[in-house]
């Protein structure tokens, strides 16, 4: 699909396969000569930004600060995080993640894996914001009330231009908004239509949905629809 559209479906293979990325460098790595591809659906370089599709196959990094903002989505696989106390978080897929920049670490993966992500290459922010300090696994549990509206922010970074939060709706919601940022919705539960004025698509649980900033769309939800967005307000 055209990178010039402001509503982009995600397809999990990019549109014409995944095509193969740079070779890591396997003398960095602990373990693994890993295989990488991916596609990146939108990028703005000299903002140091970009959200796409990955896979790879099995290596383990070494420990240390991770160099961007990222939040994950995991597809396929599942993945060992590791402190450096020795305390592991186990991601599987079907969990979103976000790792901060700064944060020390190690990347431990023993298959194959496959992840959407959201990468922002900023400044490390002050000591006072938790999210910093920590990987954010947000709760993707469905709630107990699936009547409940919700929107609960889970992580934000340190430029405060890039967000992750779960929202529920309890209704049928229609609203026509203006994207102020762009952002990455993935369906947990549910049905979300985007109707940008010349077509209206359907996305269930599962799917994800690219809107760049300034898109001007029509939000339709089922009772009951539950999403989790990533954003990333871009500079004029």
């Amino acid at each position: 699909m055209s990178k010039t559209k402001t509503v982009i479906r995600f397809d999990v293979n990019g549109p014409n396969g995944l095509e193969e990325w740079e070779q890591m460098n396997y003398d960095s790595l602990v373990s693994g000569k890993p295989v990488q591809r991916g596609h990146l659906y939108h990028e703005i370089p000299e903002q140091g930004y970009m959200v796409g599709v990955w896979d790879c196959t099995a290596f383990t990094d070494q420990m240390m600060p991770y160099t961007v903002d990222e939040y994950m989505f995991l597809l396929d696989g599942k993945i060992t995080m590791v402190m450096p106390d020795g305390t592991e978080i186990l991601i599987k897929a079907g969990d979103a993640f976000v790792i901060p920049k700064g944060f020390e670490c190690q990347w431990k993966q023993t298959n194959y894996v496959r992840k959407i992500f959201m990468i922002f290459d900023g400044k490390v922010a002050d000591s006072g914001n938790k999210s910093l300090k920590r990987i954010t696994v947000p709760n993707l549990a469905q709630p107990d009330n699936v009547d409940l509206t919700l929107s609960r922010t889970d992580f934000l970074n340190g430029a405060g231009n890039m967000s992750v939060k779960v929202e529920g709706y309890g209704d049928v919601t229609q609203m026509s908004r203006i994207s102020v940022a762009n952002e990455l919705i993935t369906v947990l539960q549910g049905s979300l239509i985007l109707n940008d004025g010349h077509m209206a698509d359907v996305y269930n649980s599962g799917h994800t949905a690219y809107l760049k900033q300034g898109s001007n769309v029509k939000w339709t939800t089922t009772i009951g629809t539950r999403l989790i967005v990533a954003s990333y307000t871009g500079q004029n």
